[in-house]
């Protein structure tokens, strides 16, 4: 019983729970946005949100990984209280994203015509889409400065809040007749909220005194990072579109619905990676163990993913019915394989998050390797659904013990320091 206690006592359960709950949210809150457009649209309108929104994510990758990349030095600043530093760094990358945010939305604006011909939509549209990619920009360092200070529960507030005002003004609007702008409004207001909240807590920091500070060593680390994300992207999808383009519609639908069953193994333990980065990071910078982190974090993946994956094994009607509302024979042969592989590349990621938090960058070219093979494999050893899978569980294993091995974590010495 007192174990039970200090278990929920934990600080990183703590903290990891606050974030499951605010991801989840914000999940849940995105899937409603969806599932209200595609009713409140007709068709027609609904492939013109979706296709801006995907425009949208596709210009968001590229700047997906600053998130990570500014948390780890922003971590490392705080763990040696050089607070100044910090301020001047925020400030400086603020700055470069607001002229470069100019540039992008100049772009859409002078390129507004012709993106809309291609697209067969109304300019306005694309002029909207520019504005949020614009304000969305800001996002990364706000979510990284207050992922830094590990403070979680605010972290998760402002996910929360976005994700709510998307919901909310879009679906208002949607229902009073303005359909696609309506929706492209709410996306709008929720890049707009992310910025407002945090100049009303943080504005302060502006006032400061700027130091002269150097940026390079952020660029130098955020290609590496931008490998690892874009590799276990790949390793994490690659199947799906190799399945969409190699098998008939019919067969690509049964195993879609049973990677959703997996996808929810691989979302589990995420809220532990966001937890586990700036602890580590400050951890390993102060010289403490922050190899318990890492312990504790994949214990709790383990766990989690391996609960699920049961289930898979025993009542795969039970959790494809209650899950995606629709059983089938081929999907019921394949989802416990695809729970049980993404268990292992949830280790993964937290393993990834956890060797970049400790700036141990040595995996980063194995993992590029891996990610290309599994791709070859899938396209040339293609034969059937279930062999594409074993070929995904295979490489979902051989990626957790290379990271292991290459980021020096299976060693005897590591192991004593956990």
């Amino acid at each position: 019983m007192i174990k039970i206690k200090n278990f929920f006592k934990d600080k990183l359960i703590k903290d990891t729970a606050i974030v499951f709950l605010g991801t989840s949210l914000t999940g849940f809150f995105n899937l409603l946005y969806h599932l209200i457009s595609v009713r409140l649209l007709s068709e027609e309108d609904y492939g013109v949100l979706n296709t801006l929104i995907s425009v949208m994510m596709i210009v968001f990758i590229a700047f997906s990984p600053l998130q990570l990349t500014l948390t780890r030095f922003f971590s490392e600043y705080i763990a040696k209280k050089n607070f100044s530093i910090l301020y001047s760094v925020f400030k400086k990358i603020i700055k470069r994203i607001f002229f470069f945010s100019i540039l992008i939305l100049v772009v859409f604006i002078l390129f507004k015509s012709f993106i809309a011909s291609f697209f067969k939509i109304n300019s306005l549209y694309i002029l909207i889409i520019g504005l949020v990619i614009t304000f969305s920009l800001f996002s990364p360092p706000f979510f990284s400065f207050v992922q830094s200070l590990q403070k979680f529960k605010l972290f998760s507030f402002l996910s929360i809040i976005s994700s709510s005002v998307k919901l909310i003004l879009g679906a208002v609007l949607m229902f009073l007749g303005w359909k696609v702008l309506g929706g492209l409004l709410g996306l709008l207001g929720s890049s707009l909220v992310i910025l407002i909240v945090f100049l009303i807590i943080f504005g302060k920091i502006f006032k400061k005194e700027e130091l002269p500070v150097e940026l390079s060593p952020i660029y130098k680390y955020f290609l590496p990072v931008s490998l690892a994300m874009i590799s276990f992207t790949v390793l994490t999808n690659i199947d799906i579109i190799l399945v969409k383009h190699f098998f008939s519609p019919q067969e690509a639908g049964y195993y879609s619905i049973a990677q959703m069953i997996g996808k929810i193994v691989l979302f589990l333990p995420s809220a532990l990676a966001i937890v586990i980065f700036p602890k580590s990071t400050q951890a390993y910078v102060k010289n403490e163990h922050s190899f318990s982190y890492l312990y504790k974090s994949l214990t709790i993946a383990s766990i989690c993913g391996g609960v699920v994956s049961i289930l898979c094994f025993l009542f795969p009607d039970f959790v494809l019915k209650i899950i995606t509302g629709k059983t089938n024979p081929v999907s019921r042969k394949l989802v416990s394989m695809f729970s049980l592989a993404m268990i292992f590349y949830s280790l993964v990621w937290i393993v990834i998050n956890f060797l970049l938090a400790v700036n141990n960058l040595k995996f980063v070219k194995y993992l590029v390797c891996v990610a290309l093979l599994e791709g070859c494999f899938i396209y040339f050893f293609h034969f059937s659904l279930e062999g594409i899978l074993k070929i995904l569980l295979f490489f979902s294993i051989i990626s957790f013990l290379i990271t292991l091995y290459t980021g020096e974590l299976i060693k005897p010495a590591v192991i004593r320091k956990i």
